[in-house]
This record gives C-alpha cells, sequence and structure tokens, in this order.
C-alpha cells in the first residue's frame, strides 16, 4: 500500500499521525523484529510503536535507520513512539529515559512520548522490575505527574514532538489536565469491541486526547492472557458475518472498526502475512450501525490486567472503577 493512502489523524498540537501503527510489544529482538519493521515499512507502515520496557528498540532503530540510509524513508516521513517506563518517573529520570530511547533508535527526537502507566516502581539500580523479599514489585511512591512534567520539559528541549499518557482512567486524566501545562495528544488504552471504551473515548475526546487502541484483536496470542475469552473475539459470530460481507478477515474487521471510530490503532505482529494484511483496511467502511453493533459487545473484558502491579497507589484495573 502506497503510504500516502493510510489516512492520518490530527492531534491536538496540529500534527498528523498515521491512523494505524505498527505495534511491537512481545517482539522478541533476535532478528524477526529488524525483519518485520522492514516489511511493514514495503507493506506501508510508517507508524511504529514501541517502549523502553519492551526491549527491542535497537533492532526497531536499526531497521528503519537502515531504511532510511538506503533511501526507502526519510526521518520526517515516520512515525516513532515510545514511552516512558515506570522506574523513570521523576522529572529529571523521565528525561533521562526519553534520551535512553533516542539512542538505542539512533535518533534525534521521538515523535511522541508517553507516560506508559499511572503507577511507579521504586528505582533500585537498573533494574526494570524491582521486587522485594515478598517478590511483589516495590512501590515507588513518585506521582505521574512528576513523569509527564519530565516529558513537558522534553518538548521544550526538542527531544519529543508530542507527548501522552497509556493506561489512564477518566479521573486520573483530569488530574493530569489540572496539574499540567501541555495536553496530552493520546491515551494509549486496550480497546477492541469486548472493551469498547465508549465513555473513556468520549471523555477523552471532550477535552482533545485522541484515544489510541492497543490489542485491538482482543490479544489472542500473547503470553500474559490467560481469561477464558481469549481468542473468542475473532470467532465472534458479529465479527464474522461483517468479516464474509465485506471479503475481509476477522482482524481486519476489527481493526476498521477502530479507525472508524477515530481511533489510533497499533496492532502487533511479526507474521508477514498478518502485518500485510492488517494495513489493508482502506478499501471499505462500516456503517454507523454495524459500528454500534460491534460496540454493543462490550463485555468490559480486559486481557491484560497487569495483575502483579495490582496492589500498587493508581494501579487503574480496579474493580469498582468505571474507567
Amino acid at each position: 500500500m502506497d503510504p500516502k493512502q493510510v489516512p492520518t489523524v490530527k492531534l491536538n498540537n496540529g500534527v498528523d499521525i498515521p491512523i494505524i501503527g505498527l505495534g511491537t510489544w512481545q517482539s522478541a529482538p533476535d532478528g524477526t523484529l529488524y525483519k518485520s519493521v522492514k516489511l511493514a515499512l514495503d507493506a506501508g507502515y510508517r507508524h511504529f510503536d514501541c517502549a523502553l520496557i519492551y526491549e527491542n528498540e535497537e533492532e526497531t532503530g536499526r531497521a528503519v535507520n537502515d531504511a532510511i540510509k538506503e533511501g526507502q524513508v526519510k526521518r520526517e516521513d515516520l512515525y516513532l513512539v515510545s514511552k516512558v517506563w515506570l522506574t523513570y518517573y521523576t522529572r529529571e529520570r523521565a528525561q533521562e529515559c526519553v534520551r535512553k530511547i533516542l539512542a538505542k533508535f539512533q535518533t534525534p527526537y521521538l515523535d511522541l512520548a508517553l507516560v506508559h502507566w499511572p503507577m511507579s516502581f521504586k528505582q533500585v539500580d537498573d533494574t526494570l522490575w524491582p521486587t522485594g523479599a515478598d517478590g511483589q514489585i516495590i512501590e515507588g511512591n513518585i506521582d505521574y505527574i512528576e513523569a509527564y512534567k519530565g516529558l513537558e520539559d522534553c518538548v521544550k528541549a526538542g527531544l519529543v514532538k508530542s507527548i501522552g499518557i497509556s493506561n489512564f482512567t477518566r479521573d486520573q486524566v483530569q488530574r493530569l489536565l489540572d496539574a499540567t501545562s501541555i495536553v496530552p495528544v493520546t491515551n494509549q488504552v486496550e480497546a477492541h469491541p469486548y472493551l469498547a471504551q465508549s465513555k473513556l473515548k468520549a471523555y477523552c475526546e471532550e477535552r482533545g486526547v485522541t484515544l489510541t487502541a492497543y490489542s485491538p484483536l482482543g490479544n489472542p496470542g500473547s503470553s500474559c492472557n490467560d481469561k477464558p475469552d481469549k481468542g473468542q473475539l475473532l470467532k465472534d459470530p458479529v465479527v464474522l458475518r461483517l468479516a464474509e460481507k465485506y471479503g475481509k478477515n476477522a482482524g481486519q474487521i476489527l481493526l476498521r472498526f477502530q479507525t472508524d471510530r477515530g481511533l489510533i490503532v497499533v496492532p502487533k505482529s511479526v507474521n508477514p502475512d498478518r502485518i500485510k494484511s492488517n494495513i489493508q483496511i482502506f478499501d471499505f467502511k462500516l456503517t454507523q450501525d454495524e459500528i454500534k453493533e460491534l460496540e454493543g459487545l462490550d463485555r468490559k473484558y480486559r486481557s491484560n490486567l497487569f495483575e502483579q502491579t495490582q496492589h500498587l497507589v493508581n494501579h487503574p484495573f480496579d474493580p469498582k472503577i468505571d474507567f
């Protein structure tokens, strides 16, 4: 697909972001991700969603830099996203994390940097998963506001073009808006028909914050997902009926569902066929009735509860909270 045929979303700061990107969570840096990123570039992707904790940014960076050297793309045509990890939540450490990410990517700036979660971990040397004698993650007791202010500093320093958040509830979004000066361009959250996020979407959009959907296929292959409904979304009768109607596969219907709602979407894959098919979704459009029907499948099914951090302050997935 010609990258120019991929629609963009205009963020609240006037920047355009490709509406679909390649997610890189759980993509091992063993050479496979390098090939996947190169293939994605050939398929028309220009948006790549990464994070420090994925520990594979060197490989993504090597692939995009090789493509730049080969004349396939220019840096300004790419949209590179990463996320500050929970051990880097002081204002100064957030900037340090961004600089570390830039070094891994071998790029002078990020297009978008996110505060990865609203919780924080204690800084213990360089470990990313600090645990106590009881095996539990150690609380950092650092306000996510501090991490976000560190990203605001990165914008002023020219290290980052746009900033945002991930996995934030409505209350957490509002608290951040009240305490900071730059409105986040996006809140990246799990979203699919079984977790439609309609209330959060409306709340964020009213405040100029676009939602980005991760795990848009319901996270069927993740080792983090051992829920009874694992993989069922791709077999849902409504999804399959629409796939047959439009001559598409189930995954393409689920991705088009999000883009038709105005969400940015970042499906992850290292499978060559899926990488190609995931971006082939712009030659059809769901009707409003079909979008509502898919939204009606919502069962508050969250594939990744990040359960090892549920004891931490600001963990967003409290069942008592209407996310």
